[in-house]
């Protein structure tokens, strides 16, 4: 039992250095890329230069999300090709060790930075890439981004057909208060309840109207009631940690954040299918380290004379074909040609089946 986990630390040991390199390598290429477009910006704007700095680092843990897979590839390609070079690989063979026991710390390690990888998309990126935005227009207008929204429109659906909508023209998440709401809630297609409101608070976990005239429509007559609180909560799923999320973008939102932003959005369509792909990609792309390890595990072995140009050339090229796929399987999906989850899993389920096909190649 001892040889084993000298085995599974020797290979391990071996792993760091390149995945390191390549953390820094592909994630050092953006971040410099967007520090030239944010000195421009702050040149222009009169803004301090180590703002732009500051928001290029904060980069960082979005970049991270994409090339984490890629630096799991290339250090198990230039790890493993470098054992197979130098006829380690052959050794370890010799003393009755199969090839799957050989991969095994390779595989273990692509599982490691799978889950850290879930733990990025889910707290580490959304928090900073909404930091981003608000330093980001902090700088352009001088001003800090506001809290207050403006002008929100709030569907909410059941069964596919509009159940009622919520305008209003402000809403302060600090007071959890809409101002000068319009409700209009429907039956079959068509309007059943109008209500106008000067505020709508969030008391009691339920949303109450104040200072406002309902209307109730009927085939025959309508009626007109003023109040100063309306005594039935405003039936709709939407609460203030909802409403404060509503304009955020997907790559601002967490795994489980998303999801919930997904049930909000049921029965709109083509833009609920944006987010439903979105939201398994970031499930999706942090998979693709441990098919990577896989995959560079059985071709490293495959070629025991290969050295590591061919293993950083051949990483580059998986990677590019990689996210060739990945554009092409998201745009038919948002097309709706692939369902969600398929256009969110296709080049893994690609690249994966190469890699265990070649994998079980190996270990006949």
């Amino acid at each position: 039992m001892k040889h084993y986990s000298i085995l599974d630390r020797y290979v391990l040991k071996e792993l760091y250095p390149p995945f390191l390199f390549g953390v820094a390598a592909f994630a050092g290429i953006f971040i410099a890329a967007d520090l030239v477009y944010l000195a421009r910006v702050a040149v222009s704007v009169g803004a301090p230069f180590l703002l732009a700095i500051e928001l290029s680092l904060m980069k960082f843990p979005q970049m991270l999300t994409y090339t984490l897979p890629m630096a799991t590839l290339m250090g198990v390609l230039l790890a493993l090709g470098k054992l197979s070079q130098s006829s380690e690989i052959i050794a370890i063979q010799a003393c009755g060790q199969g090839f799957w026991r050989t991969i095994r710390p390779a595989i273990i390690f692509g599982f490691i930075v799978t889950l850290f990888g879930l733990f990025v998309n889910d707290v580490l990126a959304p928090a900073a890439s909404y930091r981003y935005e608000k330093l980001f227009y902090q700088m352009v207008n001088n001003n800090p981004l506001p809290r207050i929204k403006r002008n929100l429109i709030l569907p909410d659906y059941e069964g596919g057909k509009l159940k009622n909508i919520i305008y209003a023209e402000e809403f302060d998440p600090d007071s959890q208060t809409f101002y000068n709401v319009s409700y209009f809630e429907y039956e079959n297609g068509k309007p059943k309840i109008t209500t106008q409101a000067e505020r709508m608070i969030w008391t009691d976990e339920a949303w109450y109207l104040e200072e406002g005239q309902t209307i109730n429509h009927n085939s025959t007559t309508t009626t007109e009631i003023t109040f100063n609180r309306s005594i039935q909560p405003v039936p709709t799923r939407y609460k203030p940690n909802d409403v404060i999320v509503i304009d955020k973008k997907p790559e601002q939102m967490g795994i489980r954040e998303l999801k919930r932003h997904i049930n909000l959005y049921q029965g709109q369509g083509e833009k609920l299918r944006k987010l439903e792909i979105d939201w398994h990609q970031k499930i999706a792309i942090p998979f693709a380290s441990l098919i990577f390890a896989l995959l560079g595990a059985a071709l490293a072995v495959s070629s025991p004379r290969s050295g590591s140009a061919r293993g950083f050339g051949l990483s580059i090229a998986i990677v590019f074909i990689y996210y060739v796929l990945l554009t092409l399987s998201s745009v038919l999906g948002e097309g709706g040609s692939l369902p969600p989850l398929l256009a969110a899993w296709t080049q893994n389920i690609i690249v994966g089946t190469w890699g265990i096909w070649l994998a079980i190649k190996r270990g006949r």
